[in-house]
């Protein structure tokens, strides 16, 4: 089981529940480092050498990663929403709000300023769990197929900050000095891909969060005795839709009272994208026995650190 919950999470609201809380307009800002943080670890330790399994060949590992969240992804700019009560009818208008908290900013609260006859929509904006650093742990299997080719499997159900997060990933790789006949070249090529989703559900069990990741990677590598180093580019790209309810208060034009509220329930459907487009690799294997130890550096915004240890069987 992987415990992806960090310090004092199930202690504080969930994520699930917080991003129930946020405007649409208001979504974007305080998501982004978050889709960010997620397509970029669920894209890292894909593969760690260029060279495929035999036919039937294995490893077995877990691939334990380090991202790093910039002080640039605490704060955001955002706008919200002042809504009164004029001559039996809605006045709305906007108010820009700055260094608001992001879902890994501080954990404090923002009050959207009114008067006694105006709501904010919404009446506050939750603070975030203030972490500079994202763990993600994750098992993945890498079989050999035919001629170079491999399959990577990687599926874990897990909790983040309190949500239930569901999480699989299919991945190919071709050796192409394999393919070509090229097994004796100084160095293997081979080139990569994946499909991956993640899903983030509330406390009732309700979908929050659908993702899709794809991305491809063009690797070499070369093995000295025990020592491989490894060289990665990639592109690639996370997609995450956000469908939920979001339920706030208004004036109340029926009473025309000022002071009188009633509920409106909003259904949200946003699709937003990670930042997450490019990156580089660099690491290095070690290979003792079946033993497999392997670490990689990932140059992309938020930058990442991957080690595996794992069982191989080439």
């Amino acid at each position: 089981m992987l415990l992806f919950s960090l310090h004092w999470a199930q202690e504080l609201e969930p994520l699930a529940e917080r991003l129930e809380k946020m405007s649409r307009e208001l979504l974007e800002g305080y998501t982004q480092p978050l889709i960010t943080a997620f397509g970029t670890g669920i894209s890292t330790g894909l593969f760690h050498s260029a060279y495929s399994h035999d036919f039937l060949g294995f490893d077995l590992g877990v691939r334990a990663m380090y991202i790093r969240i910039p002080d640039s992804a605490r704060y955001f700019t955002g706008t919200a929403l002042i809504c009164s009560l004029a001559a039996d009818s809605l006045v709305f208008r906007t108010i820009e709000l700055d260094s608001l908290s992001t879902i890994f900013g501080p954990g404090n609260a923002t009050v959207v300023p009114t008067s006694k006859n105006t709501v904010g929509i919404p009446p506050s904006i939750p603070g975030g769990f203030d972490v500079s650093y994202v763990p993600l742990v994750l098992p993945q299997l890498n079989i050999g197929l035919f001629r170079g080719a491999e399959l990577a499997i990687r599926y874990i159900p897990f909790t983040y900050k309190g949500s239930r997060v569901k999480f699989l990933g299919l991945g190919f790789k071709q050796e192409l000095t394999r393919l070509l006949g090229l097994k004796s070249a100084p160095v293997a090529i081979a080139v990569g891909g994946a499909h991956q989703e993640f899903g983030i559900k509330d406390s009732l069990g309700n979908q929050v969060v659908n993702s899709k990741t794809w991305n491809l990677q063009f690797l070499i590598s070369r093995r000295i005795a025990v020592f491989e180093p490894f060289l990665g580019v990639g592109l690639e790209r996370t997609k995450v839709f956000f469908p939920y309810e979001f339920t706030y208060e208004i004036p109340d034009t029926i009473s025309g009272i000022p002071t009188d509220r009633k509920s409106v329930t909003e259904e949200i459907n946003v699709e937003l994208l990670g930042q997450n487009e490019y990156r580089a690799i660099v690491g290095f294997t070690l290979r003792i026995g079946m033993l497999c130890l392997h670490y990689d550096y990932n140059v992309l915004p938020y930058s990442t650190h991957n080690a595996m240890l794992g069982l191989s069987i080439r």
